[in-house]
């Protein structure tokens, strides 16, 4: 026998007829077919039972109990650094002006020991050739990722193009989609919750930055519009003070994305300019840029993100592929729902259908079916409470993290019959509900045990 196979039929192999060998072929093929077979169920079993183990032991092991040395070795608490880390007598105040960076003489400071500033004077220029990895691209991409709103004034401002070529022109893209893709891809590592484009459409700029955009010399062709995703814990805290971190944080968050996506976009050689709430009106630009659809308390809600969001976008002159708008069964769903209106402090979110604005307050926008807000009582009760308000946007069922509750959300928004049912749901756990002092504290106690990519 040879691996199984008797001896003549391996030998003679070469003398066998067609069928012979179609025979010996299958019963080969039959064979590590069922070897494979037998060894994956083998190796499952073993790889089954040391998850096992491992979760097992997982839940039995505090992760700060597991030292170098393996788990079950208890971490040693010093009572300072030096108990932890050895140090001899040279240790004493060290110079910042010894680094490296001081020592290239990039920030002025004349070192005795200098070495050259290669780095500093190449990381502002490509390349000579525009190869994957290290073009016109992803200079851009590392130049602007290094922006912060705050420094220079940057965010809000123009960004003149600054063609980073060779040969002093902007990056040429083979079509607009290939242009977006790089944009997207950009806007979700500068941490944009999510991205959609449009055309630029006067409908939806405030009437003076018309003219300012023409005063500098620059006409926009696409909007870049980003949704900016708000700790929704804090914003339960609606309307305490304490609510308003959400917001704030949202904002900071989306004044530097904006930043570093026009930033990115000059680097190729574009103008740029971005923008918080001024400039566009965000929601129905983000509509236009299929990220969703209006709600009855007048912003927007996204498939998958739901109400707890902001919005910011970049003005820029690049052509790019705009996304198609898109609806979900929003205005059925709210229609039906009404729960922000029935929660809101003011009463300034409206029960009344769809419609047009008579344009008896200056502050809503006509020409445009929608649900009334009144922006005035909502104003009003934002002085009174001492902080804004979002009790709205948090009052929303579609205002969960993804958990079964928000997935049902979604489920219900696009079945007939099933909206007041989502309401009812979400009613049924407390969401939407006045903060108590016993959320405040829940609230707290759930930051700290947060991990990053919850906050």
């Amino acid at each position: 026998m040879i691996l199984g196979y008797p001896t003549k039929w391996v030998v003679n192999y070469r003398e066998t007829t067609l069928d012979q060998r179609s025979n010996v072929e299958m019963s080969q093929s039959l064979r590590r077919k069922h070897m494979k077979r037998r060894d994956f169920l083998k190796r499952s079993a073993v790889a089954t039972g040391t998850m096992a183990a491992g979760i097992a032991l997982a839940d039995k092991v505090n992760p700060l109990e597991v030292h170098a040395e393996g788990i079950g070795t208890k971490v040693h608490k010093g009572k300072t650094i030096y108990d932890v880390v050895e140090t001899n007598n040279e240790l004493k105040a060290y110079n910042e002006t010894d680094t490296i960076f001081h020592r290239s003489g990039i920030w002025g400071f004349n070192h005795p020991e200098p070495v050259p500033p290669t780095f500093f004077m190449n990381m502002m220029s490509p390349k000579e050739h525009d190869n994957k990895g290290d073009g016109i691209i992803d200079f851009a991409l590392q130049q602007a990722a290094g922006i912060n709103w705050g420094d220079k004034k940057q965010h809000y401002f123009l960004r003149p193009g600054k063609p980073n070529t060779i040969d002093g022109k902007a990056k040429a893209f083979k079509t607009p989609s290939e242009a977006s893709y790089y944009v997207k891809a950009a806007a979700k590592l500068y941490k944009a919750s999510a991205v959609g484009i449009c055309k630029y459409d006067e409908n939806w700029m405030y009437a003076e930055n018309i003219k300012e955009f023409a005063e500098l010399g620059f006409k926009p062709k696409s909007v870049v519009v980003m949704a900016i995703n708000m700790n929704h814990e804090i914003l339960r805290l609606y309307p305490r003070p304490a609510g308003l971190a959400g917001a704030a944080l949202g904002y900071s968050n989306m004044a530097e994305v904006s930043a570093k996506v026009a930033e990115f976009i000059a680097q190729l050689g574009y103008s740029s300019h971005a923008a918080g709430n001024h400039w566009g009106i965000s929601v129905p630009l983000a509509i236009s840029a299929g990220l969703g659809e209006g709600s009855r308390m007048g912003t927007l809600l996204h498939p998958e993100l739901g109400s707890g969001f902001r919005l910011c976008k970049v003005f820029t002159e690049l052509e790019l592929e705009p996304d198609a708008p898109i609806t979900f069964g929003v205005e059925n769903f709210c229609n039906n729902c009404k729960k922000c209106a029935d929660n809101c402090p003011s009463k300034a979110i409206s029960l009344a259908p769809k419609g047009y604005a008579d344009g008896s307050n200056v502050s809503t926008r006509t020409g445009i079916k929608k649900w009334a807000t009144d922006s005035v009582k909502c104003f009003e009760y934002w002085g009174e409470s001492h902080a804004d308000c979002g009790r709205c946007i948090t009052s929303c069922p579609y205002f969960k993290y993804d958990n079964w509750v928000h997935r049902f959300a979604k489920i219900a928004v696009v079945t007939p019959g099933l909206q007041n049912v989502a309401r009812y749901v979400d009613d049924l756990f407390g969401y939407g509900k006045m903060p108590t002092d016993a959320l405040y504290d829940d609230v707290w106690d759930r930051l700290n045990k947060m991990t990053p990519e919850r906050l």
